[in-house]
């Protein structure tokens, strides 16, 4: 027998030693993991190169399980070339690091891709559907000098009182001050309820009747964010012995109908550093489009557009509960600033919510799975805008 014949058995009989290597995976959950982590981290695969390597990644990862399991003979033989002199004892040693060093690529390539599918994002503002699991939403109208701001509040459900009472309570014991807010709480104290009639009566009286002078202006809007989402159809405005009562840039208070979608665009309202609100327009808008349309101007000094100036979003498709908004250029969600990206994504589903729609399907946009979205399917409307954690 020749020498090399000699050395080569000696490595096969060192490798049949080496411990086997079990993968219990299918190649299909192998692939599957590494799409998902191509979805999260890879750009659009434009360039050759990046395609090779990956297309070299998934083809090691698939036979890996195999080679050391299965054949180790036949793997060497094909893919190695020892040298006659080479010491077998070195040998072992070096192959055994290097089968290390590939198993901890492996279960680091794994941990990846079980934290790219669940995702908990910290970046949203608005109230979904899965935040309300157990919880009631309540909703106010923030007065700001400059705005009036929709915020909500999330509590346990309580089944036990009528929710004007829980409005009542959460109003007081909320410091709309610590958040830049004027308080709120005489609206709530000043409201009845006819649920026969689906009315609320607001009572000014001598007690609170500087409350809605200093907020003359901001008491309209403010009932519609309030009482929006439950069913109240008119507020009238009377003194204390019910007759109608007047305020001084009003007259007569007039009755206020409550309006379910106010159609009106959302726009970016930062009231202090690292507190952003995103709030909707003082016009009305015509149409969806006309709305995605007016969301790219300034419509004064302390509003902004949620719309990067680079790029617009225009109504392709629409039906009663649904809508298609494409971008009219690719607008990549993993790249930039991520705070600003996801305020166009809400800043876009509470306008389409505002226009009656339960879900909008994006067009021109990656990539599929990013944040708590999946793209590739309708998103659903959040619930309500900007929730406080208090």
């Amino acid at each position: 027998m020749r020498q090399s014949d000699r050395e080569d058995e000696k490595v096969i009989q060192l490798f049949k030693q080496l411990p086997k290597i079990e993968d219990k995976r299918s190649m299909d959950e192998i692939y599957r993991n590494i799409k998902i982590g191509m979805n999260k981290k890879q750009r659009k695969p434009i360039f050759v190169p990046a395609l090779t390597s990956i297309a070299g990644l998934l083809l090691f990862l698939l036979v890996f399980p195999f080679i050391f399991q299965q054949s180790p003979v036949d793997y060497f033989s094909s893919n190695s070339k020892v040298k006659e002199n080479a010491d077998s004892g070195s040998i072992m040693e070096s192959n055994s690091a290097d089968m290390k060093k590939d198993i901890n690529m492996e279960e680091e390539i794994t941990m990846y891709n079980e934290e790219a599918i669940v995702v908990d994002s910290d970046l949203t503002s608005a109230v979904y559907e899965k935040d309300t699991l157990g919880n009631e939403i309540y909703t106010f109208g923030a007065v700001t000098k400059d705005a009036i701001i929709p915020i909500t509040l999330l509590e346990k459900e309580n089944h036990e009182e009528d929710w004007l009472i829980q409005n009542r309570k959460e109003a007081e014991s909320f410091n709309a001050s610590e958040y830049g807010f004027q308080d709120f709480a005489p609206l709530l104290d000043a409201m009845e309820l006819n649920g026969e009639r689906n009315e609320a009566r607001v009572t000014i009286s001598s007690e609170n009747r500087p409350f809605f002078e200093a907020n003359e202006l901001q008491i309209m809007t403010m009932l519609q964010y309030i009482l929006q989402p439950h069913d109240i159809g008119l507020v009238k405005f009377v003194n204390e012995n019910g007759d109608n009562v007047e305020l001084p840039h009003y007259g007569p208070v007039p009755d206020l109908p409550i309006k379910k979608n106010l159609k009106r665009g959302y726009f970016l309202y930062p009231l202090a550093e690292n507190s952003d609100y995103l709030v909707p327009a003082d016009e009305d808008s015509n149409s969806l489009a006309e709305a995605l349309t007016y969301m790219k101007t300034k419509p004064n000094s302390f509003y902004q557009s949620v719309i990067p100036d680079v790029i617009s979003a225009e109504v392709v498709k629409e039906d009663p509960t649904g809508v298609t908004i494409k971008f009219d250029k690719p607008v990549e969600l993993d790249q930039g600033d991520q705070l600003k990206n996801m305020q166009l994504i809400e800043g876009i589903l509470l306008t389409a919510k505002e226009f009656g729609k339960t879900e909008v399907q994006f067009e021109n946009i990656e990539p599929s799975n990013w944040e708590s979205f999946q793209f590739d399917q309708p998103v659903k409307v959040p619930l309500a805008p900007n929730l406080i954690q208090h």
